[in-house]
């Protein structure tokens, strides 16, 4: 598959696995990153959150990048979304991108899910978030991803749409702020 994705001339590749420890172990990522290492340029992952330790690890093996994303930067809200299991620790993963970057990543991903929550609070506290990252972690390229939750098929319709509208507005709203 690799050598068919390079043979598309792809350049870049990002690594998903969810957040199932079990099922995508470190080690199974290591491996896959020393195999994959001289094929691409750049090796991303979007992964559950680990240690620094951890992610030194992948860096050693070839991975530049990590993009994780916080989903809701309101912890009482985030709570109701995770109310059990790993992913229910907020700090934990609020503190990822940070311990990517001190890991080595050059490139960190970053994002809030936009519908959970007003998304001008959640902008706020995104570009807080970069802006922090990107001042104490110089050497790492900061990046930012603004997904929606969409109404869907079988009634679904997030709490706090936000409208293409509403999203150019904030996507230059994080040009002027970030620039």
């Amino acid at each position: 598959e690799a050598r068919l994705i390079k043979n598309q001339h792809i350049s870049q590749l990002l690594l998903v696995s969810g957040e199932c420890p079990a099922e995508v172990s470190l080690d199974l990522l290591e491996a896959t990153a020393r195999d994959l290492k001289g094929m691409f340029p750049s090796l991303s992952i979007e992964v559950y959150p680990m240690d620094t330790s951890d992610y030194a690890r992948l860096y050693k093996a070839g991975i530049d990048g990590l993009a994780i994303y916080q989903e809701t930067y309101d912890q009482n809200l985030y709570s109701v979304v995770h109310p059990a299991g790993p992913k229910r620790d907020y700090q934990y993963r609020l503190g990822a991108p940070e311990r990517g970057a001190a890991a080595g990543f050059r490139q960190i991903g970053i994002g809030s899910l936009l519908g959970l929550n007003d998304w001008r609070v959640e902008s706020h506290y995104l570009v807080h978030h970069a802006d922090y990252l990107m001042k104490h972690y110089w050497k790492s390229q900061v990046s930012l991803s603004f997904p929606r939750l969409r109404p869907a098929a079988g009634g679904y319709s997030p709490e706090f749409p936000v409208s293409d509208q509403e999203l150019v507005h904030m996507i230059c709203a994080f040009r002027l702020m970030l620039p």
